[in-house]
């Protein structure tokens, strides 16, 4: 089988960012970059979404779920602070976080340095966005 490297192949550079456009429950923004890596559209996956994810200092990505998806976080740079249920902790370069579906999460830069993490979707597109806040 002959692969297709364009297809299965992508980088942050290649395909750039992109502002968050989801809105929270005060009609508040949703405030972070993201980059699309992994899903249907660039590489046909049908069972993962992957996307390189940055926050600015002082941008907050709104506390939400998804009832149908669960997600990850790998923090590549900076020092976020991860909100997971009702607790908060200080992440850093290395760590990994499991979001199981229904679990709100929600991510604040309250530092001066950009915030880049890759994020994961068990699904490749779709899923359920509900904000919390």
């Amino acid at each position: 089988m002959t692969l297709d490297l364009s297809r299965l192949v992508h980088s942050v550079a290649q395909q750039g960012f992109t502002e968050l456009d989801k809105t929270g429950l005060r009609g508040q923004r949703d405030e972070g970059l993201v980059c699309p890596l992994i899903n249907p559209q660039l590489s046909g996956s049908d069972d993962l979404n992957v996307s390189w994810g940055r926050i600015r200092p002082g941008q907050h990505h709104l506390r939400h779920h998804h009832p149908d998806a669960s997600e990850f976080y790998v923090v590549v740079g900076g020092e976020p602070l991860i909100h997971l249920g009702d607790q908060n902790f200080r992440a850093r370069p290395g760590d990994a976080v499991y979001i199981p579906k229904s679990v709100v999460h929600g991510l604040t830069n309250d530092t001066d340095q950009d915030v880049d993490l890759v994020v994961g979707m068990s699904v490749a597109e779709n899923w359920t966005f509900i904000p919390d806040e």
